[in-house]
């Protein structure tokens, strides 16, 4: 017996996907309105057997919630839409979730996300890969392009600042005052049309930019 969780804040919606799941499986449906609620519930999470899925509302996720599934390895996340959502989108990919938009009205997409979570797979609805692709891939290339647009010197400092590097060490290594490398921080994040550091310093570390420059290239320049 495969064991389900739902969690939706919409009861029309839970009863349809319980039909649904009915219909083609072997499966033990349980339904929850607190999704956290049920999280802290450690004994009824481990009493659903050796794999069980969450079939959850992607609104109401975020990913602190997300990573309290951490604690159970043995639970599978499907985030679930009305309407395929930006946000909840990306969070399916950042936390290794399925995702499935019910606006297409394809119900064997459920039953496939359901068989992949089984098996340890992931499963992406075909008909939200257009948005994948405007909503990940094609900003991923246009911010990578931009930090490759950037001058040498930049693109060095910011490789260290991403590798976690005070002012003081990148201005020795790249014979710049403290200041001065501040200042060129605060240009780099301008030139790539971020609001701070930060976003500039997790950039750099998502396109492997920290890692494809060592210090002693660093030095050698």
């Amino acid at each position: 017996m495969l064991h389900i969780l739902i969690f939706y804040t919409d009861s029309i919606i839970v009863r349809g996907l319980e039909t649904f799941l009915s219909s083609v499986g072997k499966h033990q449906i349980y339904t929850a309105n607190n999704y956290l609620d049920c999280l802290n519930s450690a004994k009824f999470l481990q009493d659903l057997g050796k794999t069980f899925v969450l079939i959850v509302e992607g609104e109401i996720l975020d990913s602190d919630k997300c990573s309290q599934l951490r604690k159970f390895p043995r639970a599978k996340l499907i985030l679930c839409d009305r309407i395929a959502n930006h946000n909840s989108l990306l969070l399916s990919l950042n936390c290794n979730s399925s995702y499935i938009s019910l606006e297409h009205n394809a119900p064997d997409n459920l039953a496939l996300a359901v068989q992949c979570a089984f098996v340890g797979s992931v499963f992406i609805c075909p008909q939200v890969k257009p948005k994948l692709n405007q909503y990940v891939f094609q900003p991923l290339l246009e911010q990578r392009r931009a930090v490759a647009e950037l001058a040498e010197i930049d693109r060095r400092i910011l490789a260290l600042a991403a590798q976690g590097h005070t002012h003081n060490t990148i201005g020795k290594i790249v014979n710049y005052s403290a200041l001065n490398v501040g200042y060129r921080l605060k240009v780099i994040v301008q030139t790539l049309n971020l609001q701070t550091k930060q976003e500039a310093i997790a950039l750099a570390n998502s396109i492997g930019l920290n890692l494809s420059m060592s210090e002693s290239a660093f030095k050698a320049a």
